[in-house]
């Protein structure tokens, strides 16, 4: 008691004489550099000169993605992995006045990410070169700083467009920095805190001192504890001598009595705060947020957080968002997490490469728990020009980079380090496990399906990976129990399980199999093709849901291109099923999303799961004219599909039920529909008009009715404990005759970056959703705003995103804005053929 007086004594003297040089200098400063970019596809060398006039350039605000911007064409060089947008050479250039504070000062400027092949110069110095486009990396500049006018230059590589096997955008597409402090400093970039036990924890934090030589006498540091609640836990001093090393690292211990834990559900965040002193001279301050969780992974039960049996829940993920490429905006990306949130996932693999920076915070605040993947494969390149060219020169590095970032969010539980990896070797496997280990020895490591040690039977050798990730090979029939077997002390997880597909709104009666009914690119070219020749026996039956197929219209023979409407020309027996397929859980490459959860459940050693994937995302489509597959339970819009409706049934315990397909049959009148219903109540009563269809008690599968189709109102009532506690209605749909839009949000911030959600339903003139609806819609925006992306979750309409129209998809489309610097109305129309034109106003303030 007597030494946390004396401290605050101390820490309040420091900072009393401190304050004068502080109110004039911030210790540390970190400014975004995000706008006032100019940017050129036509750009070369002579960028890098400042002298160079870049007037005629294009003006953006990074994140910035140029080639969601472009036009899906064949002639693009790229393929259906990497999406049919354009590529090249992308250059940037920023200018930026030199601050005279900053004299003296440690300067770096820093890179969020940059897809890929990025080249930085400065005042014409050349700083370096960065391959890999999926990890952040920064420059010290203070030297090549002049007074007056700065110039960057930044050159994006991406001349060889197939470097990956899906949409990796192209650009400076995350947030770049710059960062100024004292010489003396904290290395934030290095720091390390752990903590153990749960009743009551101890933290272990470790923060090097950067520069410390240059000090006439040694330093202090004050770390501070905040609860969650906002509360000080403790206060502790720590003087660090004089020296002559360069840099020296500060070890530090602490206690937290009965803690607050971190957890899905309660995702409790303390922060640790740090004050460097050097005397009565105030250096530098930071703060850390990290969580008190306990993670547990065994053979026998599988995974535990804080002492609580717990399956995962978990969802792959791709980085883009749809319309909006790989420069995602930060509340685009919370909007997504949220979704996923509310759809009961508690964990997201970060597929195949590191996210951005914010992506970790958001899932610390929101409770999200992540499988962090740093590659997708290693030496032997996977797309033709991919970073298995650079993986030789670059891994340990980027590695490296990529555990020192991550390694303290409490999101992070496990680590994978690669995915389907092309002719593995046990040495590389070996080689990236003890780098990881070395860096973090408090989480397992683990990788996504092809392992160059699984099914060894030696006992001479063991399996070199902690925790055993499956990816489709754990959908077939007997490989959990076989590997369970072989092996029954180590931990499984389904790393890629399952691969489902639907698409919004479309619907089969019959069983589409991938292989079978809508083969992917590389399998159409096998002689198994349009058959299961060999898996047969190892995939889980889904049952037809009618004899004869209900839904016989819903063939994909045109494509959409702003005002066009073009035939596909693809004449195999599967073209007409090839990209889209139906939403009631039976389009599968091994088996159902309700199967592969029942599998998880089922054993206790299997820690969870990994759906692929949450969200549709560009590339890796099924061919021309596709520009994604339909892979996601949620679409590119982030509209929900209604597998997002199973999973909140598997997964979540607030009521719930949700009815499929929408009831708007006109021509099927008597036909038998089968009406889907998912929900975790006990038990469902289904109801035409006013007429009951009967009950069905919920015993965990989906409840299956076969309806004669009539016009009219069909509703879904769930029952707990006898009581009705959730409905579901869905009701016949006249002619179009109305819009209706819902908003995220009723005000905009004039900030230039702010925007707002436009999810448009086309109805008929009593307000009921027509989901067949497919209308052009024209969007008229004045004021201090302007359309960012529009779009409708078709994988065949290749129109530009940023268009003033765009057509409706099964009765919705998406239009988002983005506010000005400028304060005033905005003021939006959105009209179409038929339709009674929409009118929205909103203010947009400072």
């Amino acid at each position: 008691m007597k030494r946390f007086a004396l401290l605050s004594i101390v820490s309040l003297a420091i900072a009393v004489s401190a304050s004068a040089k502080s109110a004039q200098l911030r210790v540390r400063a970190r400014y975004n550099f995000d706008k006032g970019w100019k940017f050129s596809l036509t750009g070369n060398e002579a960028a890098i000169k400042p002298s160079f006039n870049d007037s005629n350039w294009k003006d953006v605000n990074l994140p910035h993605d140029w080639s969601v911007e472009g036009e899906y064409s064949l002639a693009n060089g790229t393929d259906s992995q990497s999406g049919y947008l354009p590529a090249g050479i992308g250059w940037y250039r920023k200018t930026f006045d030199y601050d005279p504070r900053w004299q003296d000062r440690s300067i770096s400027l820093q890179f969020d990410g940059v897809y890929r092949n990025s080249e930085v110069w400065i005042n014409g110095h050349y700083l370096g070169k960065r391959p890999n486009g999926n990890i952040g990396f920064s420059y010290a500049v203070e030297k090549y700083l002049l007074p007056g006018k700065n110039r960057v230059a930044v050159k994006v590589d991406q001349s060889k467009p197939l470097s990956a096997r899906w949409y990796t955008g192209s650009g400076i597409n995350r947030h770049v920095w710059l960062l100024v402090t004292n010489l003396t400093h904290l290395d934030t970039d290095h720091a390390l805190l752990t903590t153990s036990g749960i009743s009551s924890a101890s933290v272990e934090y470790v923060i090097p001192v950067l520069n410390i030589s240059g000090l006439r006498s040694g330093a202090q540091l004050i770390t501070e504890i905040i609860s969650p609640d906002g509360q000080l836990v403790g206060k502790w001093l720590k003087t660090v001598a004089k020296t002559v090393e360069q840099s020296v690292s500060v070890k530090q211990s602490f206690t937290i009595k009965r803690p607050l834990l971190w957890s899905p559900d309660r995702p409790s965040l303390y922060k640790i705060r740090t004050r460097l002193y050097s005397g009565t001279t105030f250096l530098d301050e930071i703060t850390i947020p990290f969580g008190i969780r306990k993670l547990e992974f065994s053979g026998a039960f599988g995974f535990k957080l804080n002492d609580v049996p717990t399956k995962i829940k978990g969802m792959c993920m791709h980085e883009d968002a749809g319309p909006f490429g790989t420069a995602v905006p930060d509340e685009t990306l919370l909007r997504k997490l949220k979704l996923l949130k509310e759809m009961g996932t508690n964990a997201i693999r970060t597929s195949h490469n590191p996210f951005s920076p914010q992506f970790y915070d958001m899932c610390d605040s929101l409770g999200i728990m992540v499988l962090n993947e740093a590659f997708d494969g290693w030496e032997k390149p996977k797309a033709r020009d991919d970073y298995g060219n650079d993986f030789i020169k670059w891994w340990e590095n980027d590695l490296s980079d990529f555990v020192y970032r991550d390694r303290n969010h409490p999101s992070v539980i496990m680590w994978s380090i690669g995915n389907e990896v092309s002719k593995p070797t046990e040495k590389t496997q070996q080689k990236l496990i003890n780098l990881i280990h070395k860096l973090d020895p408090t989480r397992p490591v683990t990788q996504g399906g092809v392992d160059p040690t699984r099914g060894m039977a030696s006992t001479e050798k063991k399996l070199l990976l902690d925790v055993q990730g499956f990816n489709g090979d754990g959908e077939e029939k007997e490989v959990f129990e076989n590997f369970h077997q072989k092996f029954p002390d180590m931990p499984m997880v389904g790393t890629e399980i399952p691969h489902t597909y639907s698409t919004r709104g479309v619907y089969h009666t019959s069983t589409h199999w991938r292989r079978r009914d809508f083969p992917a690119p590389w399998e159409q070219s096998s002689a198994t093709a349009g058959t299961l020749k060999g898996i047969e026996n190892k995939i889980f039956p889904i049952p037809d849901l009618a004899e004869k197929e209900v839904f016989q219209e819903e063939k994909t023979l045109i494509y959409f291109k702003n005002d066009s409407v073009l035939p596909i020309a693809n004449d195999k027996p599967w073209s007409g099923n090839l990209f889209y397929q139906s939403s009631y859980d039976n389009a599968a490459v091994r088996t159902s999303a309700r199967k592969a959860w029942q599998r998880v459940m089922q054993f206790p050693y299997v820690m969870g799961e990994f759906r692929w994937t949450a969200f549709d995302y560009l590339g890796e489509s099924y061919g021309w004219p596709a520009r994604f597959g339909n892979k996601g339970v949620i679409d590119v819009c982030g509209f929900p599909k209604d597998n997002f409706y199973l999973y909140q049934s598997l997964w979540t315990e607030k009521p719930m039920v949700h009815m499929l397909p929408h009831w708007t049959h006109t021509g099927k009148e008597g036909v038998a529909i089968p009406i889907i219903v998912y929900t975790n109540c006990d038990s469902v009563r289904l109801s035409l008009n006013g007429r009951s269809l009967g009950t069905k008690q919920h015993v965990g599968e989906q409840l299956v009715w076969h309806v004669p189709y009539a016009a009219g109102k069909i509703t879904a009532t769930a029952y707990r404990n006898g009581k009705a506690v959730a409905t579901d209605q869905n009701q016949t749909a006249g002619a179009t005759a109305k819009l209706s839009v819902s908003t995220d949000k009723t005000s905009l911030k004039a900030n230039g970056t702010d925007l707002l959600v436009c999810e448009i339903t086309v109805t008929d003139q009593n307000g009921i959703p027509v989901p067949l609806a497919g209308e052009m819609l024209n969007f008229k925006v004045t004021g201090a705003s302007s359309i960012k992306v529009a779009d409708n979750g078709d994988p065949l309409d290749l129109s530009n995103y940023n268009a003033d129209k765009r057509r409706a998809f099964r009765g919705k489309c998406l239009l988002v804005l983005q506010s000005t610097e400028s304060a005033g109305d905005v003021d939006v129309e959105i009209s179409g053929p038929n339709l009674e034109t929409y009118k929205l106003n909103i203010k947009s303030s400072k």
